[in-house]
């Protein structure tokens, strides 16, 4: 071996070493501070907590909403009791989390004979690897979710993509007293755990601002077979009606946008709901249909204020008065 090859040879080794050195300090750094609470996390784990007391202390049968915070600001769940003649608990606080934990906690609060309707977000239907700051940042502090529900490829997304600074505030714990406080979070969940506090009146304007400048998305050019999860909803709602219950997905309401109206990404809104039924699920409502003006909205493009909601949920109501009577005929 030449003196350049041995020098070639010696510096390869020291590199590998150097991140194989690397690779296992982070790895212990990340494994060190699984589980621990961090303050970002907090208005989902007690909005979570208080959700689940909620539907634990009303006697089954019942109607669970389960999605994300769309259907913590877009429904209004003594609408749909009143229309139903069940009592009524929204589970919805934060898609960001991701369809594995909105499908956990809906196991959790499930009982025999309730009825489920799901207005998910269109993200958690094709986020199988997928994952964001919300999601790493809880499933940190929850590492203990089945492996099957979390993907090779979203742990190895999570070990490679968490901030350093997401680790350091794991070791840093809650800081003395914390509570949590503004818009989101338990504080501001009435007693079926629907949003309060979100009349238009009380739209700040970087509220308004917020929902001016959404993002346009592109849901349909996004959507993939590799990134599906069809089968994780199907097997949720065969966990539903194997108790006797019957589950309903329905659209979200969602600003309004020319864009969802053309090409690839009319074709998804209006196939969704055959795509849906295909694979097994219980889809009802056109998703165009459920779209709405920007003068509908708080402080997001999924969050509805509380007279655009009232609205809303009225359509809902009668959405679902068919489609549960039908279910319950069954």
């Amino acid at each position: 071996m030449t003196v350049r090859r041995r020098a070639h040879f010696r510096f390869l080794c020291a590199a590998l070493l150097a991140g194989g050195t690397w690779l296992l300090a982070w790895a212990i750094l990340l494994a060190g501070q699984l589980g621990r609470p961090v303050a970002m996390d907090q208005w989902v784990e007690q909005s979570y907590a208080r959700k689940l007391a909620i539907a634990e202390a009303v006697s089954a049968p019942r109607v669970l909403v389960v999605a994300g915070s769309g259907a913590l600001f877009g429904l209004d769940s003594a609408i749909l009791e009143q229309a139903l003649g069940r009592p009524v608990v929204n589970l919805g606080v934060n898609a960001g989390v991701q369809s594995q934990f909105i499908r956990r906690y809906a196991r959790q609060a499930l009982k025999p004979g309730d009825w489920v309707v799901l207005p998910l977000e269109y993200p958690l239907y094709h986020d199988r690897h997928r994952t964001n700051l919300a999601f790493t940042s809880y499933w940190l502090s929850h590492p203990g979710i089945r492996r099957m529900e979390v993907s090779a490829v979203q742990l190895a997304r999570l070990f490679w993509f968490t901030s350093l600074q997401r680790v350091v505030d794991g070791y840093a714990g809650l800081p003395d007293g914390y509570r949590v406080e503004g818009l989101y979070g338990p504080h501001n969940l009435d007693e079926r755990g629907d949003q309060i506090n979100s009349e238009a009146a009380r739209q700040e304007i970087w509220m308004r601002e917020a929902v001016l400048n959404s993002p346009v998305h592109d849901y349909g050019a996004q959507a993939s077979a590799l990134q599906a999860n069809w089968d994780h909803w199907a097997a949720l709602a065969q966990a539903i009606e194997a108790q006797g219950g019957c589950a309903v997905f329905i659209p979200p309401a969602m600003l309004d946008r020319p864009h969802y109206h053309v090409g690839v990404e009319r074709e998804y809104y209006q196939g969704l709901p055959r795509e849906a039924r295909a694979q097994g699920l219980n889809f009802q409502g056109a998703p165009l249909a459920f779209m709405y003006p920007e003068s509908s909205f708080f402080d997001t493009n999924y969050h509805l204020n509380a007279e655009a909601r009232e609205r809303h949920s009225q359509r809902v109501a009668t959405l679902l008065q068919e489609a549960f009577a039908t279910c319950a005929a069954r």
